[in-house]
């Protein structure tokens, strides 16, 4: 399980102005979450094997899968569209990941998607 704190929102009014980052000691900065240094090369592989896999899953069941809401305070997600509608929205945050892995162990992957995007 992965160690991690959610960057604080922003409390300006300038929302063109996300910069202002915090620098904790042992932590890294992935998207919206500051994540341990000793784990970020795995969260960072493991978010982007499971984004690709998202996408692939979705995509069976909805016309069109975007990955978006990068820079945004609740950070990036995978969002299935049917027309100009959202049906879902993944987001690609530290506990999504984990439940990626932990379904992973007990059933296929293509299996732990459908789960968690409430496909079947």
């Amino acid at each position: 399980m992965f160690k991690f704190f959610k960057r604080k929102q922003q409390n300006n009014t300038d929302s063109t102005d996300n910069n202002n980052t915090i620098e904790l000691e042992g932590m890294t900065l992935v998207d919206a979450y500051y994540i341990k240094e000793d784990e970020v090369s795995d969260y960072i592989k493991d978010r982007e094997r499971y984004s690709d896999v998202l996408i692939y899953v979705l995509k069976q069941h909805f016309p069109t899968v975007e990955r978006m809401l990068e820079g945004t305070d609740d950070g990036e997600a995978i969002v299935a569209f049917h027309g100009d509608e959202p049906m879902r929205c993944i987001y690609l945050n530290p506990e999504t990941i984990d439940l990626l892995r932990e379904l992973e162990l007990e059933v296929p992957l293509k299996q732990a998607v459908e789960r968690i995007c409430d496909l079947n």
